[in-house]
């Protein structure tokens, strides 16, 4: 482990380290990176944002305080989530069901990836409200290899 922590990609024995620089690295292998700089910079800034919103919720979730932890949770529920939420569902509407020009990125797998956690820590499905997340969500976990994946897959607690 080149810092003592996961995840860790090896590829021929070699070890690199940092999830977004391994998602961009095999997104970049499978043809779920832009096809040009102004494409890779909108997945980034998309990438970018969901992990605002895991930090942001995060916040709330891992809060030690009783007090402190319920004074985040209205903000978060009633102006946070809703401000980013409505920009992204409104993304995926203007991009054709995905986050970025009509295509499937590794931008829209992260959001996927994520969402069970985040639905975790916030306590509720946090895009129930949103239908073109939702739709998003069903085509990313329709997708044959994921769905074969997340039936199969080992049952862990969150």
């Amino acid at each position: 482990m080149p810092y003592g922590q996961v995840p860790v990609l090896e590829i021929d024995g070699k070890k690199i380290n940092q999830s977004v620089a391994i998602c961009r690295y095999l997104a970049k292998q499978y043809d779920l990176a832009g096809e040009d700089d102004w494409q890779n910079l909108k997945i980034d800034a998309t990438v970018e944002t969901i992990h605002d919103i895991r930090a942001k919720i995060a916040a709330y979730h891992y809060e030690p305080h009783l007090e402190a932890k319920e004074a985040r949770y209205e903000p978060l529920v009633t102006e946070i989530l809703p401000f980013y939420l409505s920009r992204l569902d409104a993304q995926v509407k203007n991009n054709g069901g995905f986050m970025i020009d009509g295509k499937l990125t590794w931008a829209d797998l992260v959001f996927v990836a994520l969402l069970d956690y985040l639905n975790f820590m916030a306590k509720f499905n946090i895009t129930e409200k949103y239908e073109n997340l939702t739709a998003l969500k069903h085509k990313i976990l329709d997708i044959p290899n994921i769905k074969s994946w997340i039936g199969r897959r080992p049952q862990t607690e969150q």
